[in-house]
């Protein structure tokens, strides 16, 4: 008999990980009905060994990314309900079995997801850990924090991480391969633009370690925003209110800088942000650091995303003054015929 379920975990370079986040998988206690593959993206070290040697069928993914890392494996899997995990992560207790149920349990849902809690190991994690569990922080804190006893089952745009029906994740043809960051969230806006529920669980947890480092949260952040651009140039309806404040924050400090009749509201608006961001940080277990880490992911996310859809715009001028050029006539310069079209990521970014 083939297994109901399979878990899979997009991997590369995880060796100090990998063979925790396979046995914790497995401490499920569901090993005849379930399997795990790790899709290994090139790693130079020994994931691929560690994955083996702990139980899991390692999948290769030649292309390195994590989505076609997730298709590879959605490729190989034979269960018919599809687990995504994540290398670094681990799994607790009931996970699966608490996926698994609300996905059975939910008429129409054609996924399920919950909530996070963060695994922080220095100060910059824990303050990492409070802005994503602030309502101020990204927006979506239900995510990111322990829910009250009496919350139940909703339904919601996205979730991380996630479980689905295998025919549903193949109807829809899988993760989009463009989306190297924002795949769960795009792939969950189709599953739910066909119909399907997507469902938010508090039973479903797990646990994540954030970046240890401003720099490195910055670049997370700077990747988000600029994938995210992608989201709302093919799914406009994607976007959220809650998104656009980074952008209206970046706009309010161009103007307090500028020489006009607006500069000094928004330098009042800017205080204003300052005392609110000061207010979070106080009443927080992030410490001071949770200032800059507030700043940090509200104005880089912001500047990604003006960043990819500047790069996006660019992009369809640049078509159709081809498209034009062609129509007339008028044959491409031989610099251009011979130049490759540039993939999603080099033209992203």
């Amino acid at each position: 008999m083939p297994p109901r379920i399979s878990v899979i975990v997009p991997a590369r370079n995880e060796a100090r990980s990998i063979e925790a986040c396979v046995r914790s998988i497995f401490a499920q206690g569901l090993d005849s009905g379930m399997e795990v593959l790790v899709a290994d993206g090139g790693s130079s070290d020994d994931t691929a060994r560690l994955a083996r040697s702990a139980g899991a069928t390692v999948v290769e993914n030649p292309h390195g990314t994590t989505p076609a890392g997730l298709n590879a494996a959605l490729a190989a899997a034979q269960g018919s309900i599809i687990v995504r995990f994540d290398a670094h992560g681990r799994m607790p207790p009931g996970y699966v079995e608490a996926s698994v149920r609300a996905l059975d349990e939910e008429i129409g849902a054609v996924g399920v997801g919950g909530w996070v809690q963060v695994e922080a190991t220095g100060p910059w994690g824990r303050a990492t850990g409070a802005v994503l569990g602030s309502r101020f922080g990204i927006g979506n804190a239900r995510s990111w924090r322990r829910p009250r006893p009496t919350q139940g089952r909703v339904d919601v745009d996205t979730f991380p991480l996630g479980c689905w029906h295998a025919e549903s994740l193949r109807a829809a043809g899988g993760w989009d391969e463009r989306f190297l960051r924002n795949q769960d969230f795009e792939l969950n806006y189709r599953l739910r633009t066909n119909g399907g529920r997507i469902i938010f669980d508090p039973a479903v947890w797990s646990y994540y370690r954030p970046r240890e480092s401003l720099g490195g949260l910055a670049r997370q952040y700077w990747d988000y925003g600029r994938f995210k651009a992608l989201t709302v140039a093919t799914a406009p309806g994607s976007l959220r209110p809650r998104q656009v404040a980074p952008v209206l924050l970046l706009a309010t400090a161009t103007t307090a800088a500028l020489p006009t009749d607006f500069a000094r509201a928004a330098r009042g608006a800017l205080v204003a942000y300052g005392l609110v961001v000061t207010v979070v940080a106080a009443t927080s277990r992030g410490g001071w650091r949770t200032v800059p880490v507030l700043v940090t992911i509200h104005g880089v996310w912001g500047a990604g995303l003006l960043a990819g859809l500047s790069n996006l715009a660019g992009r369809s001028i640049l078509s159709r003054l081809r498209s034009t050029w062609t129509s007339l006539g008028l044959s491409e310069r031989p610099s251009e015929r011979r130049r490759s079209p540039p993939s999603w990521q080099r033209w992203l970014g």
